[in-house]
């Protein structure tokens, strides 16, 4: 695919498939779900940070485009997060 959209389309591959990394595994942890989401936004954004400063060249591109999905799929998963929790906790409550 040799297109204008060609690199849209691989951000947004490359977004699902880690939020759908995160999600499972977050899943895994019954009490604390938000912790992993966080921790991977928090590196996430120490590599974007990395990316600016310490890689120099092209290197630094494709360090900023893993994290900047990473980032988007961790925010995500933060919402998805808080709306289970919020529906639970309303469902319980009624």
């Amino acid at each position: 695919m040799n297109g204008p959209a060609e690199g849209y389309i691989e951000f947004f591959v490359y977004v699902i498939g880690m939020g759908i990394v995160i999600f499972l595994l977050s899943i895994l942890l019954k009490e604390k779900r938000i912790i992993l989401p966080l921790i991977t936004c928090l590196l996430s954004l120490l590599l974007i940070i990395a990316g600016f400063l310490f890689v120099s060249g092209w290197g630094g591109l494709g360090l900023l485009f893993m994290a900047s999905c990473a980032l988007l799929a961790s925010i995500l998963n933060i919402v998805i997060m808080a709306l289970i929790t919020r529906f639970k906790w309303k469902k319980s409550k009624n």
